[in-house]
């Protein structure tokens, strides 16, 4: 099965680059600007696996964002991104994601915590329509 990624990155370049990058790997990538925006993927019932999403957001900042969505009792694993690495936004890191990383970053090292938190994804296998009973009236 697919797995399902959101972005949440205000910065169109890097939206862009990630969400190419996640398709190639074989994920359904989702985007969206703003924490306001990518509500709607995630409230009232979480519709992805993953969320990828930048703390400095335009509005409602990321850690504000995974607040809302941990006390709303969703445990989807989201991985933090920043780039103003400091202590306050650590922590923060620890108590409200499941990945934290600093940019600028490596896209195979990106791909690798996506791996880590939600596994490759892969299509469905196509079953046929085949009786897998043993023949009867032998």
């Amino acid at each position: 099965m697919f797995k399902r990624v959101l972005i949440i990155e205000d910065e169109v370049l890097l939206r862009r680059t990630l969400t190419s990058a996640f398709r190639e790997a074989g994920y359904d990538a989702l985007f969206e600007g703003s924490a306001e925006e990518a509500e709607a993927h995630l409230f009232p019932e979480v519709a992805v696996d993953l969320v990828v999403l930048d703390n400095r957001l335009p509005g409602v900042h990321g850690v504000g964002l995974l607040r809302r969505l941990r006390a709303s009792g969703s445990a989807v694993p989201a991985i933090l991104m920043t780039a103003f690495d400091q202590a306050e936004t650590r922590k923060a890191a620890e108590e409200w994601a499941s990945g934290y990383v600093v940019k600028p970053f490596d896209l195979a090292r990106m791909l690798s915590e996506v791996r880590r938190l939600v596994g490759a994804s892969e299509p469905e296998p196509v079953l046929g329509n085949h009786d897998c009973a043993a023949p009867r009236g032998r």
